[in-house]
């Protein structure tokens, strides 16, 4: 049964990897199987879901879908197209506009909504569209483990390491993934600007037609931002309240939707239906993550986990910069092709449970695997679900993304982000 399962995973992982099939299909489809054919129950594989995480996921997407509906991307392209001036800064605002918006909404969206304004402006500058929307890529999916709301990985650490709203910024005397990740990103982006941006034309650009389309509901933008708010707040003060957080953004959400929909009833003038917000979740990538934890959780179940743990003991517990530098860039290189939310989750599993054998800590090497997956994820589509969004992108937009041109900026990406963080965190944390 152990190897079966292992066979299982195995083939699973390999298929949303290839993406020859739909991944949300391959990954319902390996739980299915390995339910059918190992000793895993249907009530095991439901059990290990981690429904506080899609709860987060879930209830943060509902408020950004209000905030979203209440012309909340409009007014920041807007201001951004008209303070950049010129093609090189604009690209320079967007990718730091992808980036730190990300930390809030799912990468995918960040995509979503910002792509086409900048082919259009790339095509107005007489730019290379191709690299404009990988860097706003790259960018949406570099950020998006600096905050706990904004991807998979830090609520990882959350649910797996017991990591707090706060402790993104600052745990354990020491600064923690927000300003890490901002300096790594700050610098990655310097390098780019020296190696490809500065190539492009710098001419003036002219912000008509850029600032997307002009949607008059303020007040629904300033209660979506204001219950958005009170949530992070929620979040942030978790360890207070004692409530889980994924009670505390489904409760921000449900509170945002009762408001809404009491003012929307009283004909108060921008007020959108339910509907409208529920457009904006990402109900396969729901569906996707679900799948995910029972797929580890059937290895987790039948003691592979546990085995594979077992190896790994010498590796973590030997010298703390030792352990740190061999799971950094193992977890990273692996990233480099493989799904990295599927992988992370695994190996936080096995270091987990590899810790509990050697008797040590392992929070640092927790984070080191959360930022090297993010970052080496930058390298391919089938690392990153939000490069093969902008690579179908630029192909929908007549900009058909050569693998040669692709692999250029993606791998130069994210071995800079790689060795440029790893190096900090080395000083900083080891």
């Amino acid at each position: 049964m152990d190897l079966v399962a292992a066979l299982l995973f195995t083939l699973t992982i390999m298929l949303v990897v290839s993406r020859y099939v739909d991944e949300v299909a391959a990954a319902l489809a390996g739980v299915t199987a390995l339910i059918l054919l190992t000793d895993y129950t249907p009530e095991e594989a439901f059990n290990f879901v981690e429904w506080n995480v899609i709860a987060i996921l879930l209830g943060m997407w509902i408020i950004a879908g209000y905030m979203i509906e209440g012309g909340f991307t409009e007014a920041t392209i807007r201001l951004v197209s008209r303070k950049a001036g010129t093609y090189r800064k604009f690209l320079l605002y967007m990718a730091l506009l992808s980036g730190f918006i990300s930390m809030f909404i799912d990468n995918v969206l960040v995509i979503l909504l910002v792509g086409s304004l900048t082919v259009a402006a790339a095509k107005k500058a007489g730019g290379n569209p191709v690299l404009a929307i990988l860097l706003v890529g790259f960018s949406a999916n570099f950020m998006g483990t600096a905050l706990l709301m904004g991807d998979l990985p830090p609520q990882l650490l959350h649910t797996i390491a017991g990591a707090e709203f706060l402790d993104f910024i600052w745990t354990r005397g020491k600064p923690s993934s927000f300003p890490l990740l901002t300096a790594t990103f700050l610098l990655t982006l310097g390098a780019f600007y020296i190696l490809f941006i500065r190539r492009e034309p710098n001419s003036r650009l002219d912000d008509t037609g850029l600032s997307g389309d002009s949607i008059n509901r303020r007040g629904l933008l300033i209660i979506s931002l204001t219950f958005f708010t009170m949530t992070v707040i929620a979040m942030a003060l978790r360890p207070l309240l004692g409530l889980p957080l994924g009670f505390i953004t489904m409760a921000g959400a449900s509170l945002l939707a009762l408001t809404v929909e009491v003012l929307r009833r009283l004909g108060l003038a921008g007020m959108v239906e339910f509907e409208n917000a529920l457009k904006h979740v990402e109900w396969r990538a729901l569906l996707f993550y679900a799948a995910l934890f029972s797929l580890v959780g059937g290895l987790e179940s039948e003691g592979i986990i546990e085995e594979i743990a077992r190896l790994l003991v010498g590796s973590i517990s030997s010298d703390p910069a030792i352990a740190y530098t061999v799971m950094y860039w193992s977890v990273g290189l692996l990233s480099l092709v493989i799904e990295h939310d599927a992988l992370l989750l695994t190996f936080l599993y096995i270091v987990k449970d590899a810790a509990s054998l050697a008797g040590i800590d392992p929070w640092n090497i927790y984070w080191g695997m959360a930022w090297s997956a993010t970052l080496a994820s930058n390298a391919t589509t089938a690392a990153a679900p939000a490069l093969y969004v902008a690579v179908a992108m630029a192909d929908r937009e007549g900009h058909r993304v050569r693998a040669l041109e692709f692999l250029k900026y993606s791998l130069t990406f994210a071995f800079t982000s790689l060795i440029i963080h790893y190096v900090i965190t080395l000083i900083v944390w080891i």
